[in-house]
């Protein structure tokens, strides 16, 4: 009875800390608009069990938004970090998503964490569904991001 009890809890136990990484960005994943601005729209969703985010709108010569966020590590409650993109300039950035609320989230880049930005985005919809999700795990980016040294 004890022995069973202890595979099942090591059972359950393999589960969660398998599947946390996953979870961590479903409260984050679907579609946030720009607060107050152009009404720029991000699309956030779980890759690998870190958080990505990518644009909405294709470009205008119809290749495919860019990846904004790539591989953001969960550094505390709500909280990520990772490279961000910025396909203005084609530079990336440190980059910060902090999840302030269910509705609410705030994207801050920085430059040598010294010079920073922060734009607040308000949620469009729910979680990206789970096909989207896998596919695009499972399919190599269709846009590379430009290297750190360029």
């Amino acid at each position: 009875m004890l022995l069973n009890k202890l595979k099942i809890t090591a059972i359950c136990g393999i589960f969660f800390a398998f599947s946390a990484p996953v979870m961590a960005s479903e409260g984050i994943g679907g579609v946030w608009k720009r607060d107050g601005g152009d009404g720029g729209k991000l699309e956030f969703f779980d890759c690998k069990g870190k958080l990505c985010a990518r644009g909405v709108v294709p470009l205008p010569d119809g290749s495919p938004p860019p990846l904004i966020i790539r591989n953001a590590s969960k550094v505390g409650e709500n909280s990520w970090k990772g490279d961000l993109y910025n396909p203005e300039d084609g530079k990336i950035y440190g980059g910060r998503v902090v999840l302030n609320s269910p509705t609410k989230l705030t994207l801050t880049g920085c430059l040598m964490e010294l010079l920073c930005q922060s734009e607040g985005f308000i949620r469009v919809s729910g979680p990206v569904s789970g096909k989207a999700a896998k596919a695009e795990e499972s399919a190599p980016p269709s846009n590379s991001l430009p290297s750190a040294e360029e």
